[in-house]
């Protein structure tokens, strides 16, 4: 099965422990680890956002952030199981899932997983910023 991510990386959580504890709490904060992955968006629909005021360019841009978020969750569930079959726990995170609305916060930063695993950086505009193509 073809995983169709653009990014992979494995990261050390235990730098980040109490961050991963206070945000997910022990239930995620137990594993060391976390397996991060990420898709690049289309150049030609992200270029369009400056012009969000147009109903037509927000609404192709949530179908494709769903469809990107959906493409993900798939790979995260495949990985997921790959790894409990090979005996050990794995506990998969929704791509899109928030726990706090308000603050747009889940349960667990998956950017901060990226940036453990070597994969970018947390930019200033709080994307993930890669070297080959900038903020994600």
């Amino acid at each position: 099965m073809s995983l169709e991510v653009d990014y992979f990386g494995v990261a050390d959580l235990s730098r980040a422990k109490d961050f991963v504890l206070e945000q997910g709490g022990e239930a995620i904060a137990r594993f060391p680890r976390a397996v991060s992955i990420g898709m690049r968006l289309i150049d030609s629909i992200i270029d369009e956002l400056p012009h969000h005021e147009d109903p037509s360019v927000i609404f192709t841009y949530r179908g494709h952030y769903n469809s990107v978020n959906t493409n993900l969750d798939r790979a995260s569930l495949f990985i997921a199981k790959n790894i409990q079959k090979a005996g050990f726990e794995s506990y998969p995170i929704p791509a899109a899932q928030r726990i706090d609305s308000a603050k747009l916060k889940g349960a667990f930063s998956h950017k901060l997983a990226a940036n453990l695993a070597g994969l970018g950086w947390i930019g200033k505009n709080c994307l993930l910023v890669t070297p080959e193509n900038g903020p994600e």
